[in-house]
């Protein structure tokens, strides 16, 4: 039986949560699902989803509490339910979620309202996050990591459920070997003929540590002098990391790509995806995304990404913050037969095949969402 849905993300940045929105969004609605997007305007957020032909919904969603704001966002959502009779809305951050509570509470919407946390960070157990856990229907958690550190606090109990995120894997397969010289031919023709190629898909940030990455790469280049590195992302650490390659004398075998829109076109180019995170990835869409385009990946032991990369199964996985581990497990991908990469990249595939497209994924929250309505 179809929903009517109001989801909510009042993140600024693309970034991999407001990702995993507009994905939910969509592989709803392709199941014939009434849903609505809000989101913050005049951020990345909005764009992106506007460009995607998601026909976004603007709220204010201001960082701190600014009664203004807040209260027109408040009543915007009251009214969103009303006119569109909306049974369930769908918050994926702190500022929307309050916001949607607050919205049921002082207007008697009576409209179940969800949460999905997305990050591996401590959650408080004061009195005013209690508050909203009586007042959330359930708690969707996106990775065991985030399961544990919710469980932990003790105020959800039964309404914590796991669901993983998922991508559209008609989007992100496999490339013919065609469709990777071309990819390369038109996005990297500088690469050599025989290069051996990784990608990393990672905003440069701190807790991405492209650092780590970049210093590993230099014992990887000095073994194998065709492999290249390629770097797709952009965010404030990319001119130090730039920097950072110059000083090793790597520049040459690392390639800064920058933001891209057309990530699943340039995962055809690689024999390889990497992630050297040392913190965060609470879900870690670069990962899946890999899996979803059939490639080996090298990742850290941090987040989700244990969920989704079996060590020797699907690739490697490593400690974090480790140049050496890191520098190991690339030159072990990458050193590989092209027969040994491609059962890894098969299996990677399979395993996103089993639990993580669109259509498993908007079942598992149909279930949730048809639980939650008969609860109320």
């Amino acid at each position: 039986m179809p929903h009517r849905i109001l989801q909510l993300n009042s993140a600024r940045k693309y970034i991999g949560e407001a990702a995993h929105t507009l994905n939910l969004t969509e592989s709803l609605r392709q199941r014939g699902h009434t849903v609505l997007l809000g989101l913050r305007k005049g951020y990345d957020t909005i764009e992106r989803a506007a460009a995607r032909g998601l026909e976004p919904i603007g709220f204010n969603m201001p960082h701190r509490w600014w009664p203004p704001q807040d209260g027109r966002d408040i009543r915007h959502i009251a009214r969103l339910v009303r006119e569109h009779n909306i049974e369930i809305i769908h918050a994926h951050r702190g500022k929307d979620h309050w916001q949607a509570v607050f919205a049921s509470k002082l207007f008697g919407l009576k409209v179940p309202v969800i949460r999905t946390r997305h990050v591996v960070t401590p959650l408080s157990s004061n009195a005013a996050n209690k508050w909203l856990a009586k007042r959330t229907a359930a708690l969707v958690v996106v990775s065991q990591a985030v399961q544990r550190d919710v469980a932990s606090t003790g105020m959800y109990g039964e309404r914590l459920v796991f669901i993983p995120g998922g991508i559209d894997l008609n989007l992100f397969k496999p490339a013919t070997e065609a469709e990777r010289h071309a990819a390369r031919a038109k996005h990297f023709p500088q690469l050599p003929s025989d290069a051996l190629v990784a990608v990393c898909v990672a905003r440069f940030a701190v807790v991405k540590a492209h650092r780590v990455l970049i210093a590993a790469w230099k014992s990887v280049s000095e073994k194998l002098p065709a492999a290249r590195l390629i770097l797709i992302g952009d965010g404030l650490l990319f001119e130090e990391n730039k920097a950072l390659a110059a000083s090793l004398g790597i520049s040459r075998s690392i390639i800064f790509a920058g933001r891209s829109h057309d990530v699943p076109e340039l995962l055809r180019a690689a024999d390889a995806g990497v992630l050297a995170s040392v913190g965060s990835e609470g879900f870690s869409r670069a990962v899946l995304e890999y899996m979803g385009a059939g490639l080996p990946t090298v990742g850290t032991r941090v987040g989700a990404v244990p969920d989704l990369i079996d060590d020797r199964v699907h690739g490697r996985l490593v400690e974090p913050n480790s140049e050496t581990a890191m520098a190991e497990a690339l030159l072990d991908v990458l050193s590989a037969t092209s027969q040994q990469r491609s059962a890894w990249g098969c299996a990677a595939r399979e395993k996103a095949e089993r639990g993580y497209g669109y259509a498993s994924w908007a079942q598992a929250h149909e279930d949730l969402y048809a639980r939650v309505l008969n609860r109320t």
